[in-house]
């Protein structure tokens, strides 16, 4: 994990404890506290998961939380590897639009990922994620962009038209799980139902001029560097506080 790439330092490890005055020992003597019924089996699992949160907590290199672009709102859960953000705007003389942007956090391969012996991974670093439009004055399709983010640059992968509603609500669902019944196919049936319908071209077949249009039609929109640089501060703030949550639900099975 990226995180761990920093070696500790002795004095983050061994930080002498504060010695209690006696006012604290008198307090602490009388606080009570629960007896447990039953001998914690697995000690040092425990007291490592609470060490190793106490230390991130210390480490002066956690990414701080990304500043939310104007206008936009962001949605993820805890648990999920999913986010997601949404905005409503007005561009002149196209009328409302509605954006919306799903991105996954990086899924881990760990058979075929290398690191360095300081821990750095032998890569570069990027974060694949799609936009969806489209304008309320056109309720029949959309476009869907396939985008990454990479060394704070946007990477404009592919660009879909959905003629239909029906393909383009399908194809931001391939996105998401079943949530009624929590089953594979469904998911999996959506995406070859998307897998039917024309993707749209290599976009680096394209003419020059008409790419640089697109790039600068998205730009128009907010879509561009700086927000490629969000998506990827906002994906790893996220995966610290996931790890940090696992870390919590580890502890629960040291018993």
């Amino acid at each position: 994990m990226w995180r761990r790439s920093f070696a500790r330092s002795w004095s983050d490890i061994f930080k002498p404890k504060g010695i209690l005055c006696l006012s604290e020992r008198k307090a602490s003597s009388d606080a009570k506290v629960p007896v447990r019924s039953e001998i914690r089996r697995h000690r040092k699992l425990f007291s490592l998961t609470v060490r190793e949160e106490r230390e991130e907590a210390l480490r002066d290199f956690l990414p701080e939380k990304p500043v939310l672009p104007p206008g936009w709102n962001f949605k993820h859960s805890t648990g999920s590897n999913l986010f997601e953000m949404t905005k409503e705007i007005e561009i002149r003389g196209c009328g409302v639009e509605q954006l919306h942007v799903v991105a996954l956090l990086e899924r881990k391969q760990y058979e075929s990922t290398y690191r360095m012996d300081n821990g750095e991974r032998n890569e570069q670093e990027y974060l694949n994620f799609a936009l969806f439009l489209n304008k309320n004055r056109y309720e029949k399709g959309g476009l869907e962009f396939g985008l990454t983010s990479i060394d704070m640059e946007l990477i404009m992968d592919s660009v879909t038209v959905h003629d239909t509603k029906e393909k383009y609500e399908a194809a931001k669902q391939c996105w998401y799980a079943s949530k009624e019944t929590h089953q594979l196919p469904t998911n999996l049936s959506l995406r070859r139902y998307r897998d039917r319908f024309y993707r749209g071209p290599m976009l680096n077949e394209l003419d020059d001029d008409l790419s640089d249009e697109m790039i600068d039609y998205l730009d128009e929109r907010g879509i561009n560097d700086a927000f490629a640089d969000f998506m990827m501060s906002q994906a790893y703030y996220l995966e610290q506080q996931e790890y940090i949550n696992w870390l919590r639900l580890l502890r629960r099975f040291s018993d």
